[in-house]
C-alpha cells in the first residue's frame, strides 16, 4: 500500500511539472462542427471537416513546406510588425520567419495561412473530400501586401515573467524549462503560449494564444468569453 501511494504521489508531482494541472488545453476537436471553420457550406459536396486544414497523408513533393500535416500553403511573404514606443517587448517577430528554429511563428503563420485575404482553391494541396468548386472569403488580417499586421494585437513575442515586471501592467505568466506549455491565467482560463524549442523557459505569444481555431464557443473563436473585456484582463491587469 505505501509502494502505491508514492507511486500516485511521484505521478501527481511529474504532471504537476509539465503544468498539466493549469493548462486544460484545447477541448474536444469536434466542435469545430458547424462554425465558420466548417467549410463543408462553401464548397459543393464536401464531405471533410478537418481536412480543409490538414492532411492526414501528405504525398511527398519538393515543393511542400513545414508543417507536414498542414493542408493550406503556408504564405512566404512578409507581415508588417507591430511596433510602438508603448509595448516594451523587443523581440516581435514576422511571423513569416516561422522555420524549426522559430516554430512558434507557425501558430501564427498556419492562422495568416488563410486569413491574409488571398487564399484560393489552389491553396490546398489536397483536395479529397473538399467537394467541388466554392469560395470563402475569411477576414483579412494579414492584409499581406499593406499593412500587414501593422494595426493588430502584436503577435509572436516572448511573453516571459521578465516582460511582465518590466510593463507592470501584465500578468506574470507561468514557466521554466519544465513547463511544456507556458500559460497565463489559471484553470480553465488559462491562455497558452508557445515555445521555439522544448528546452525553452519561456514561451511566446501568437495568435492562438487567445483563439482556439477548433471552439467557437466565444464567438470569434476566443479561448474564453471577453464580457467585461475578460479575455484581455488575463494578461492585462
Amino acid at each position: 500500500m505505501l509502494i502505491k501511494r508514492l507511486l500516485v504521489l511521484v505521478f501527481v508531482f511529474a504532471l504537476g511539472g509539465y503544468a498539466y494541472a493549469q493548462y486544460t488545453g484545447d477541448g474536444s476537436k469536434s466542435a469545430i462542427v458547424g462554425t465558420n471553420h466548417d467549410l463543408r457550406s462553401e464548397f459543393s459536396g464536401a464531405t471533410a471537416v478537418c481536412e480543409f486544414c490538414h492532411a492526414p497523408h501528405k504525398l511527398s513533393n519538393p515543393t511542400i513546406t513545414a508543417p507536414l500535416l498542414w493542408n493550406v500553403q503556408v504564405k512566404t511573404g512578409s507581415y508588417g510588425t507591430y511596433s510602438s514606443s508603448t509595448l516594451d517587448a523587443t523581440d516581435v517577430r514576422n511571423p513569416a520567419s516561422a522555420s524549426s528554429a522559430n516554430s512558434a511563428a507557425f501558430m501564427s503563420l498556419l492562422c495568416l495561412s488563410c486569413h491574409d485575404g488571398t487564399v484560393t482553391e489552389a491553396a490546398f494541396y489536397n483536395r479529397e473530400g473538399l467537394g467541388g468548386s466554392g469560395s470563402f472569403s475569411p477576414p483579412n488580417i494579414g492584409e499581406q501586401s499593406t499593412a500587414g499586421l501593422t494595426n493588430d494585437h502584436p503577435v509572436d513575442f516572448t511573453y516571459s515573467a521578465a516582460l511582465a515586471t518590466a510593463d507592470g501592467g501584465l500578468a506574470t505568466p507561468t514557466e521554466g524549462t519544465g513547463v511544456r506549455v507556458p500559460y497565463v491565467g489559471s484553470g480553465a482560463n488559462s491562455l497558452p503560449l508557445f515555445k521555439d524549442a522544448s528546452t525553452d523557459a519561456s514561451g511566446r505569444l501568437e495568435c492562438a494564444t487567445c483563439h482556439n481555431p477548433h471552439n467557437n464557443a466565444n464567438d470569434p473563436f476566443l479561448r474564453r468569453s471577453n464580457g467585461a473585456s475578460a479575455l484581455c484582463t488575463s494578461c492585462h491587469t
